[in-house]
């Protein structure tokens, strides 16, 4: 029996994992649900949240997008042996942010997958705060609209619920799909529409790997907030992503989380593990970001 797969998508920072909590709690399906995770670093923040959870199997892929063929012929490989050890009545899939998806239709075609998975709905969040952000790399975001059966306008509580202009450059990408307001990605799941089964065939070709880096900042030793508040400082106005755990110097946690130049900090009690912080942005080659922040602990 095929197996169908929910396609999670939207640029970074947009509330995909929020979404992807939200849907979990909510979903009145009983069955044996697995999840997908692709980050574009190296390693993944939010998948130590679903690891824990002894309700779901999780397959990571890091360092890059699924649909770009540097990952392709690997996660098809991988997804193939994950579908035949745990045998998931269905599962859902969280992209990268920087993901094209253009070429989701290669991953059921393959002769490994197909008749295995089914493509049954696409679902897109838009970051209503900061859609206009990154123009050099909007043209991805379109692709990840029109790949869409369901687009999610999320952060309406910080534009005061002004979404105009926003669901209309949506609806001029994709007239045929749902829109949705949500905050923290929370909106229906149910009763919607399958999946479209045929992609957007204008396209030259699925976007390759986008001119971002991504740094991860290992925190070996704690940090005061201050000092912590002063690195950021210095690397936001390059920043588009950031998420992770760090210690600070009175032994207690925290998890930052970034969007462009907006950081927030939240204390993590009784954190055990390593201290990693995740950053995607434009940086310059010549910084070494392990070692800047090593001067500020």
């Amino acid at each position: 029996m095929s197996i169908p797969l929910h396609l999670v998508t939207g640029f970074l920072g947009s509330g995909k994992t929020s979404f992807l909590n939200h849907y979990l709690e909510n979903t009145d399906s009983k069955s044996n649900i697995a999840i997908i995770q692709n980050e574009f670093s190296s390693i993944n923040i939010d998948g130590r949240k679903f690891q824990q959870d002894a309700s779901y199997q999780v397959l990571e892929i890091n360092n890059g997008s699924v649909f770009c063929v540097c990952l392709l012929g690997s996660f098809i490989k991988s997804l193939n042996e994950f579908v035949e050890k745990y045998q998931p009545d269905m599962l859902i899939m969280e992209a990268s942010g920087l993901s094209d998806p253009t070429g989701v239709g290669q991953i059921f075609q393959s002769p490994q997958l197909k008749g295995k998975i089914y493509l049954e709905h696409v679902w897109c969040l838009v970051d209503a705060l900061n859609f206009k952000r990154m123009p050099s790399l909007r043209l991805r975001m379109e692709h990840q609209l029109r790949c869409a059966d369901t687009i999610i306008i999320n952060k309406t509580d910080q534009v005061g619920n002004d979404t105009d202009e926003i669901a209309t450059w949506i609806r001029h990408v994709n007239p045929f799909a749902n829109q949705l307001k949500g905050e923290y990605g929370r909106v229906a799941t149910s009763g919607f529409k399958k999946a479209l089964n045929l992609f957007p065939d204008d396209q030259k070709g699925a976007l390759g790997r986008p001119d971002v880096e991504s740094v991860v900042i290992r925190g070996h030793r704690g940090i005061h907030l201050e000092q912590l508040s002063r690195f950021i400082d210095r690397i936001k106005k390059d920043c588009i992503r950031s998420k992770g755990f760090l210690k600070l110097k009175d032994g207690e946690a925290i998890f930052v989380q970034g969007v462009f130049s907006e950081f927030t900090f939240q204390e993590i009690p009784s954190f055990k593990g390593s201290g990693e912080l995740v950053l995607i942005g434009t940086f310059k080659g010549t910084e070494n970001l392990q070692i800047i922040y090593d001067e500020h602990c």
